[in-house]
């Protein structure tokens, strides 16, 4: 029995056009039942009490069915007999299942309620993701009423150029928003998905990202964002300039708590930061493939001949633009020959350590060689 055959049900009891079947085996269900032990259960133990008990009403009521009018019910009394007077007696004045059924009527109606509403929220999703509707607010404006939106739908990345002529290039399943033209004191736009940013400069006119929680502001640089839905995370790396990534207070619910001072952190290139929403932490870290920080480094030739491990950490580090730390005077006066010039970062750095008996480990934004050193 569906949701609308038990409406139709219990409006026909209302309106007092039940057969005696259908009471009696109400009547059976509901004894069947522990009302009392309702009052100990949780809202969820509740509703799959509710939940059971429809479905028993349903099963017992679809397996007799409904008899039609003027038929006999199977277990009535002949009329005219003793039983006959008996059951009516019992069945004909329903003050005592009336009263019964008020109080069963409160189940049923809230499993009747709860059905509805599950049903209900259901359909709005389904609707919803029709219409490609979303429940993130929007941060982004026009001055002259004109938004763009583009979608990723394909398999591959799609580059976009913006009216400054910085590009985005957004991943398969990407969707960024953005104003036709670029006014005011900033340029904003609004992020869902994986992309990245080439920005071109200008002082007087910041470029904000809004994506989930976070805001990523920067004058002119390059960057990566991630959204990383396994986690719940947020991921900003940067490959070139500086990048400032922040909490939007304007994200939150106002049931929120929400720090008074900022939440965020300033980055450099090889550096990322994750942000877990639910914890509202940011992580900082280096990028899994560090690149060269400028054409001009990436031009130059790494060749050392016995020279200090002091040495080629500072040409690593001007090259990459990552901190790179002794754990002891003596390990910076080990030496290394070799070429690294077209080796990545942490090839480079576990060649230079094996060679000396030492290794290496990142550390939040900067890296550590440890070793006992050299004579």
């Amino acid at each position: 029995m569906n949701n609308k055959e038990w409406q139709a049900l219990l409006l026909k009891y209302r309106e007092g056009s039940c057969t005696k079947e259908e009471i009696l085996k109400i009547h059976r269900w509901y004894e069947s039942l522990n009302a009392d032990g309702m009052a100990v259960l949780n809202d969820e133990e509740k509703r799959e009490m509710e939940e059971r008990m429809l479905g028993k009403l349903a099963a017992e009521t679809s397996a007799a069915g409904a008899p039609a009018a003027g038929t006999p019910v199977a277990g009535t009394p002949v009329a005219g007999t003793p039983a006959a007077e008996t059951f009516a007696e019992e069945y004909s004045e329903p003050v005592v299942v009336r009263n019964w059924w008020r109080r069963a009527s409160v189940y049923i109606a809230s499993a009747a309620a709860v059905l509805l509403v599950i049903g209900f929220w259901a359909f709005l999703g389904k609707g919803a993701r029709r219409q490609g509707v979303t429940q993130e607010r929007m941060f982004v404006q026009a001055s002259n009423g004109r938004l763009i939106t583009e979608e990723n739908t394909t398999d591959v990345p799609k580059r976009l150029t913006l009216s400054d002529r910085s590009t985005v290039t957004l991943e398969p399943g990407a969707k960024i928003l953005f104003p036709a033209s670029f006014t005011g004191d900033k340029r904003t736009v609004q992020l869902t998905g994986n992309a990245f940013f080439e920005i071109t400069r200008n002082p007087d006119q910041p470029f904000l990202v809004y994506s989930g929680k976070i805001i990523t502001r920067v004058l002119g640089t390059s960057f990566r964002i991630k959204n990383n839905a396994k986690d719940k995370a947020l991921e900003v790396e940067v490959v070139t300039g500086k990048v400032s990534v922040f909490e939007n207070r304007e994200a939150f619910n106002e049931g929120d708590s929400v720090d008074s001072q900022d939440n965020g952190v300033v980055l450099t290139p090889n550096q990322r930061v994750t942000y877990f929403a639910e914890s509202r932490h940011l992580m900082t870290g280096l990028v899994p493939e560090p690149v060269k920080a400028s054409n001009t480094a990436a031009e130059v030739k790494m060749i050392f001949n016995d020279e200090k491990l002091e040495k080629i950490a500072a040409t690593l580090q001007e090259a990459y633009g990552i901190e790179i730390v002794f754990a002891n005077d003596r390990i910076a006066h080990c030496s290394f020959t070799g070429d690294l010039t077209d080796m990545q970062l942490y090839d480079k750095l576990a060649l230079v350590c094996k060679s000396n008996g030492a290794d290496y480990e990142v550390k939040g934004t900067r890296i550590l060689i440890n070793g006992h050193g050299c004579d």
